[in-house]
């Protein structure tokens, strides 16, 4: 039912949704869940901060502003794709695509942060517990949040896939932790009616550390892009497939991929035939360049060997000798 709801979304907001390498398509992607994020967020919060204060629970009004936290992670987004979209230009020779890394770090770093007050707050309540009234109206919310919660998760994972963007991916967890921590609170509040009170508060506790650890692996995979990491073997194996099946190719080599929001550059060193003048080598490194960009999205920049013949064997003189 999610995937239908979130492709008619992709299909009526998003103008040539197809062509998810254009960056202001991509950049349209960004916006659709950011959008509908900070939206479905802020309602979602506006509830939760009303049945925290009714029924004074603790767990309750940190999941509200948890939920709070993710408006503003979503506006970061927002701001990310909106900055990442811009061409290159002399202080930013390779474009602005690293900007949806500073967007999730944003996001990651927001999650810790909110995790860590709520935890002091959860665990001041299990030191000094309060009551926490059942209500029927507010356990209904925390269903109601926990399905809106889920569905926001699909959705900024199944448009976080369709571009390979992992500032829609944090974002995703993100209302997917929310979403589990309004089961937890809903399960918290029904506990209180069979008489166990310190639920609220133990919960709480699970919800902060939750909310913290999911921070603590975003920004983890989001440190690795900002310093770079290496290409897949299958990345590689791919180009080399792709420069060899060229023409003239007779090897490649020191191959580095570096990469820049959804935009890859490469440099490679091919091997030709030393025969060969300096226009037919030259026009084997265009169709290289032109074919991996067409075919695989990639910037590269060629750098001409010519073959390195092995030597043939040497072997020994012989001649013949007659002994008397």
């Amino acid at each position: 039912m999610f995937t239908k709801i979130n492709s008619f979304l992709v299909r009526k907001f998003i103008p040539n949704w197809q062509d998810t390498q254009d960056a202001s398509v991509r950049a349209s992607y960004g916006y659709l869940e950011g959008y509908i994020s900070v939206l479905g967020n802020f309602l979602l919060f506006v509830l939760k901060l009303i049945g925290g204060l009714w029924i004074n629970s603790i767990s309750l009004l940190a999941d509200a502003f948890h939920t709070l936290s993710d408006v503003l992670t979503s506006v970061a987004v927002i701001v990310g794709f909106k900055v990442s979209k811009k061409p290159g230009d002399k202080e930013h020779p390779f474009g602005h695509g690293r900007a949806e890394y500073i967007a999730t770090f944003i996001v990651s770093t927001l999650l810790i942060i909110v995790g860590i007050e709520f935890l002091k707050g959860s665990i001041d309540k299990l030191l000094h517990p309060e009551p926490t009234h059942y209500n029927h109206i507010v356990f209904g919310i925390m269903l109601f949040s926990t399905l809106a919660k889920e569905w926001l998760y699909n959705l900024a994972k199944y448009l976080g896939l369709k571009i390979d963007s992992k500032a829609l991916i944090a974002d995703a967890w993100h209302h997917r932790s929310d979403a589990i921590a309004s089961l937890l609170i809903g399960i918290a509040l029904y506990g209180t009616k069979l008489g166990f009170n310190n639920l609220d508060a133990i919960l709480g506790v699970i919800v902060s550390f939750m909310i913290m650890y999911t921070g603590y692996e975003l920004i983890k995979d989001c440190a690795n892009d900002i310093i770079g990491t290496a290409p897949s073997p299958e990345l590689i194996e791919q180009i080399k497939q792709e420069v060899l099946s060229i023409s003239g190719t007779e090897n490649v080599h020191q191959i580095e991929v570096h990469k820049y929001g959804q935009k890859q550059y490469a440099y490679m060193h091919i091997e030709v035939d030393p025969t060969l003048n300096t226009l037919q080598s030259h026009e084997i490194a265009d169709t290289v360049m032109n074919n991996l960009n067409e075919k695989l999205g990639i910037a590269a920049l060629v750098h001409i060997d010519p073959v390195q013949k092995k030597p043939a064997p040497h072997k020994p003189l012989v001649t013949d000798q007659s002994f008397s």
